[in-house]
């Protein structure tokens, strides 16, 4: 990903920057070079001729446009319409609007917007919403005189989900709040009656004492909640991490890892939702939400839950609310986005105290050790540093300049700044962005049309993963991903044998693109030349794999492994191998070629009928069962395993265009 990824006043800024000077524009950005550090550098960029001069073009600032009580009261209103007209799914959107609309001071206003999206839901019988949205309401301190319709609705939305207990004491909940309705006596009477009816038809059924012995049994039970489930975090104990002058930092299997291990499970150092899809998935852990939670000061993104709202206001939203916009506008990349929300996140007194140690260099087996939200556990990725040109590194410098300042606005030095601490901080963004160039992930979710078939892997933000960033590339990866909101699973996609390095893969591969192109990519963003198997080899891309021939491998008494290519058309079982001189009866290859073509049906039967995860399992059987006698490349061999990633795939985000 480069620094901006769109038009905007940043690169309009740098551009009348360079016209300004352009005839000593390179020679002055070239002495960026004699800087020694980060923080040199951003006192270089601060000092450099019309920087400074041009900070108006920058137009950095905190903007709230997006809350407006009249703009709230018109969606509201058309949400009442499309509600009379029993439109729910419209008159849902229509309410979201509205309640993410209102200013912080309408706490009443949006009690009343979320109890009628409740409605809504109800319709639309979404019990667990409505009950969500109904609990919103009343903590925001919904009518007394109308509460009582909140108390039907949940009880309601209980009776639906068969919990009795909870059923009676929502009806009587309902009944005592008709004291303050204001309601004529004959609808009160038959509200109250209704109610009544309920209670005493449940509390003679048998279930409904066993459901209350249990619940009181099993204690206070977790409020309903659309938060994704927390994961624990985890790494597999035959993954150890090597360091060498070749090959840098990298992982290796430690002993045999079977196909279709799951050997990570890690949450994101730190994560940022893309612009285009800040309106429909949480801001936080990046799960799509139809009910979402506001901002009470800003309406630029939402949130799933009350917990994520929480847990971003508590961290970096309180730095980023308001200035949303100006990133936005800036044309900054979801990378500069990554290296502000990395400070955001910290207090400046951690980065102050942390910044001694943050050029000391660690050896691998110590920076794996530290806390996962240490800074250190990034903060030494691979940056590139010492072979960037003088004009990328003074790009990146500007940059670093310019979110820094977006913090100075935010308030995130205090009243009055210290030159040395924005500095500091300034250094820092630039290490930040630099590592961030060539270790970040782009965090995915499926889009499914089960209508036609058709499914698409769509990006939806950037993840920086401390573990997975020291895997090293490979155009054949042993290693295939998936997201969970944010949190990323990783799982083997072919056995790899002790001793040999585990590697994931940056983006081309063999099947897909020849190797020149794949190069060509991977020497154009992480800065290498690629030497894995299909490089080094040349394999052929999926439609150029040879299907008269079969790549065997060795199965003689030494052991070797090497790889022999039978033609298609041979009739002989006994080969004999040009590497160790032993013959090889391939019968067990050709029968495990007749065996798999069932398996594979039966398989690709699981996955048309929506069973993923058996789908997956006899998958994954047929990879191992392949790999035992036969060697990529080949076509069976590569279909099967596109075939068990589809299935991962399918076990984290997703979303049915339906």
């Amino acid at each position: 990903m480069t620094l901006v990824e769109k038009t905007g006043f940043f690169p309009d800024y740098y551009l009348n920057l360079k016209n300004s000077q352009s005839d000593v524009f390179d020679v002055q950005v070239g002495k960026i070079a004699a800087c020694r550090n980060d923080y040199e550098r951003l006192v270089f960029v601060e000092q450099f001729p019309g920087v400074r001069e041009n900070d108006e073009q920058l137009e950095v600032k905190r903007v709230f446009a997006g809350k407006n009580a009249d703009t709230a009261a018109q969606h509201k209103e058309k949400g009442n319409q499309a509600f009379k007209a029993k439109d729910w799914f419209e008159a849902m959107l229509f309410y979201t609007r509205s309640y993410m609309a209102l200013p912080e001071d309408k706490a009443s206003e949006r009690a009343i917007i979320l109890a009628n999206r409740s409605a809504t839901l109800f319709h639309m019988e979404k019990y667990d919403e409505t009950l969500i949205d109904v609990k919103r309401a009343i903590d925001l301190g919904y009518p007394k005189d109308l509460i009582y319709k909140l108390y039907e609705r949940q009880a309601r939305c209980y009776m639906v989900k068969k919990d009795y207990p909870k059923t009676i004491a929502c009806f009587k909940k309902c009944i005592t709040a008709l004291d303050d309705a204001k309601v004529p006596s004959e609808r009160r009477s038959k509200l109250i009656l209704d109610a009544m009816t309920m209670i005493k038809m449940l509390e003679k059924d048998p279930l409904t004492l066993k459901q209350a012995e249990r619940q009181k049994k099993l204690g206070e039970t977790k409020p309903l909640t659309m938060a994704i489930p927390d994961e624990k975090e985890y790494l597999s104990e035959f993954v150890r991490f090597d360091q060498n002058v070749a090959e840098g930092r990298f992982a290796r299997a430690a002993a045999d890892i079977t196909v279709g291990e799951e050997i990570l499970v890690e949450k994101p150092f730190v994560a940022v939702l893309l612009e285009k899809f800040a309106k429909t998935h949480c801001d936080y852990c990046f799960i799509r939400t139809a009910i979402p939670v506001a901002c009470a000061k800003c309406a630029d993104v939402l949130y799933c839950s009350e917990e994520c709202l929480s847990k971003a206001n508590a961290t970096y939203h309180k730095y980023e609310c308001g200035l949303l916009p100006t990133i936005w506008r800036s044309g900054a990349s979801v990378n500069c986005h990554m290296a502000l929300r990395i400070v955001a996140n910290k207090s400046l007194e951690y980065f102050l105290k942390l910044k001694e140690d943050i050029e000391k260099e660690l050896p691998i087996e110590e920076i794996t050790k530290l806390p996962t939200d240490d800074y250190r556990r990034v903060s030494h990725l691979e940056r590139h540093e010492k072979s960037r040109p003088p004009s990328n590194m003074f790009q990146h410098s500007l940059m670093a300049r310019f979110l820094t300042k977006c913090l100075v606005e935010a308030g995130y030095f205090g009243a009055t700044p210290k030159a040395n601490d924005v500095t500091t901080i300034g250094g820092i963004m630039l290490r930040s962005l630099q590592f961030i160039q060539f270790n970040t992930h782009e965090v995915a979710e499926l889009h499914a049309k089960k209508a036609d078939g058709n499914e698409k892997t769509v990006f939806i933000g950037g993840g920086l993963y401390p573990t997975l960033a020291l895997f090293n590339h490979s155009c054949d990866p042993g290693v295939v991903r998936y997201y969970r909101g944010t949190t990323i699973h990783v799982n083997t996609i072919r056995p790899i044998e002790a001793g040999l390095q585990i590697a994931e893969n940056y983006g081309p591969i063999y099947t897909q693109e020849g190797r020149e192109k794949r190069q060509a990519q991977l020497k154009e963003l992480y800065w290498f030349d690629c030497t894995c198997d299909p490089c080094l080899e040349n394999w052929p891309t999926f439609e150029r794999m040879p299907t008269d021939i079969i790549r065997f491998r060795c199965d003689g008494p030494k052991q070797c492994r090497a790889i022999i290519e039978v033609p298609a058309t041979c009739n002989d079982f006994m080969i004999k191998c040009v590497t160790c001189g032993e013959s090889t009866n391939i019968l067990k290859g050709l029968k495990v070629m007749q065996d798999t073509e069932l398996m594979t049906r039966t398989a690709k039967r699981l996955y048309d009928a929506g069973d993923y995860a058996k789908a997956l399992n006899k998958f994954i059987d047929l990879l191992r069962i392949m790999y035992e006698v036969l060697a990529p490349p080949f076509p069976d061999f590569c279909q099967c395993q596109q075939h068990a990633k589809d299935c991962f795939l399918h076990l984290g985000n997703f979303y049915d265009l339906n």
